[in-house]
């Protein structure tokens, strides 16, 4: 029976080994050759170098096997089980974070524990007594784990927030012209979208809206409790009689056609309309407001929009686009679930 449970254990270490072995090639190999940053690219190649170091745990774990094992494989073991614990510790946190389920959590629920067990078995087994004492070797473990944790919190927590995206949307309105026919009055509108960042962006969406305003005044003289209830209702400027006026649409659409496209740092585009409306239409402000919205390139990649569905009715319009989004490094990719974005444009109405 003793036998029996010391082959058990056995088995069970050296899989641990293996099992772990292969999820850092996984990580690595797909870092080193597809992550969107240069500090995610080396993030995958310290992964590799993580595996062959589990790789070696293995060879060694067979070596302590033998009668005589060789003098640095108890220092390799220990090395494997602890890359182990770290890793699969920082996974199961980041699969946490995110609240999100994908079938992978099982691998880091089963490594963590299994981690935790094979340190106690080393640590029962009297390894201490057996380790070098070579001041190098343990300087150079101690530097490569510093250099994994500098690395990991650079790329996933310090990127994030140090190059925040930057994009700016400007609009001109050119001179007002009378038709001679139609009785109609036209203007053109330039609006200039720019990277004013450092990081590029996929646009998703882009809308613009221009409104006319008719004046009406009230020619009721304005009483101090007028006064009191406009500045508790944010207002600043006060007048003895109240100039009024409801806001009509002009125009609306979107200012940039390509969705999915992608816009480089110090790039623009420009865009030009004609927007006309009634020549006795008696607008005394014409406004003008644009929504954009983007995806950093470097948290990010997104696979071709698919124009769904439109939802119609009565009172209300929505064009629908959606497209799947893949993460920026493996490690974010394998511990969230999949994501999408959907952009609408939805109209209720003019205001």
């Amino acid at each position: 029976m003793a036998q029996w449970r010391l082959l058990v254990r056995r088995a069970l270490f050296g899989a641990g080994l293996a099992l772990t072995a292969i999820e850092l090639a996984m990580f690595g190999v797909a870092d080193a050759a597809s992550a969107l940053t240069l500090s995610g690219r080396i993030g995958g190649i310290v992964f590799l170098v993580a595996a062959l170091t589990e790789i070696a745990a293995i060879v060694a774990f067979r070596d302590q096997l033998r009668p005589r094992p060789a003098k640095y494989s108890s220092l390799l073991i220990l090395i494997g089980v602890l890359i182990s614990l770290t890793m699969n510790l920082t996974l199961l946190a980041l699969q946490l974070d995110s609240r999100s389920y994908t079938h992978l959590l099982w691998v880091w629920v089963a490594l963590f524990p299994w981690s935790c067990w094979a340190l106690w078995q080393i640590h029962c087994s009297g390894v201490w007594s057996t380790l070098p004492r070579s001041q190098s070797l343990a300087v150079g473990a101690v530097a490569t784990g510093l250099l994994a944790v500098a690395n990991f919190t650079y790329t996933q927590i310090y990127q994030p927030y140090s190059s925040p995206a930057a994009v700016t949307t400007t609009a001109e309105f050119g001179k007002a012209v009378i038709l001679k026919e139609g009785g109609s009055a036209v203007v053109s509108l330039r609006l200039r979208t720019k990277n004013t960042g450092k990081v590029g962006v996929y646009i998703l969406g882009s809308l613009y809206h221009v409104v006319g305003r008719k004046v009406s005044v009230d020619n009721r003289n304005q009483t101090m409790q007028d006064w009191i209830r406009d500045l508790g209702r944010g207002k600043r400027k006060l007048s003895s009689y109240s100039p009024g006026g409801t806001y009509e649409a002009v125009a609306r659409g979107p200012f940039i056609e390509q969705v999915g496209g992608t816009l480089e740092p110090g790039a623009e585009i420009i865009t030009e309309r004609v927007v006309q409306f009634p020549a006795d239409s008696r607008y005394d402000v014409i406004r003008i407001a644009g929504e954009l919205a983007f995806l950093r390139k470097d948290r990010g990649t997104i696979a071709g929009f698919k124009t769904l569905n439109p939802i119609s009715n009565d009172t209300m319009f929505a064009e629908r686009r959606a497209a799947r989004i893949y993460q920026s490094t493996a490690v974010l990719e394998f511990t969230r679930a999949p994501q999408s974005v959907s952009v609408a444009w939805i109209t209720r109405g003019w205001q």
